[in-house]
């Protein structure tokens, strides 16, 4: 196969190596604690969990994103594959991507939950459009990009990394259709229903 192209073959290597194994336990671990916090969150306290399902429904009107709403998306959504390939470089890497992610399906549960216990049958559902169709296509991508980082040598990094040209583009364009989601359609879905 020609390099440069898009090889699924790539892809398919990463995704039985034990790295891919462990980040997807330390993920779920992260799953396992953020459901039991965003489940646990006291109701009669605070209100950060009405903040948290206001900012989950922030865009509910059926309006189209703004300038900043689409660079804040962006950002959020391509920081953490950055942040990934920036923390491949630095000493201790296998702990580091493991935290971010960790910290990444802690998250994930947590804003779930939270509109769950929050919003009850109506967080299902809020959950399932703005959290969960866009991380059906996210978390593969960090899977597969955190993978291909830990399995690229320190020394020769940008080369190695470069070997897996095709899986960056797959992670790419994953990402890119889970931010494309998370702007076009969850305001159109949550805006049709109403909040």
């Amino acid at each position: 196969m020609k390099r440069g192209m898009l090889s699924f073959s790539d892809a398919r290597r990463l995704r039985r190596s034990p790295v891919f194994a462990f980040l997807i336990a330390v993920l779920l671990c992260g799953v396992l604690a953020g459901s039991f916090t965003g489940m646990h969150i006291p109701q009669s306290e605070g209100n950060y969990v009405n903040e948290l399902a206001a900012l989950v429904s922030s865009n509910a009107a059926g309006q189209m994103p703004t300038l900043r709403t689409v660079a804040a998306c962006l950002g959020g959504t391509f920081g953490w594959a950055f942040a990934a390939v920036l923390l491949g470089k630095i000493a201790g890497r296998l702990l580091w991507i493991s935290f971010l992610i960790a910290v990444r399906g802690f998250l994930l549960a947590f804003a779930a939950a939270a509109a769950l216990v929050e919003s009850g049958v109506w967080g299902i559902y809020l959950s399932l459009v703005s959290i969960g169709i866009s991380a059906v296509l996210w978390l593969p991508a960090m899977l597969l990009l955190c993978t291909a980082v830990l399995d690229t040598e320190r020394r020769s990094y940008a080369v190695g990394l470069a070997r897996y040209g095709g899986v960056l583009v797959l992670c790419g364009v994953l990402l890119l259709g889970s931010a494309l989601w998370r702007l076009l359609a969850v305001p159109v879905l949550l805006g049709m229903v109403g909040t």
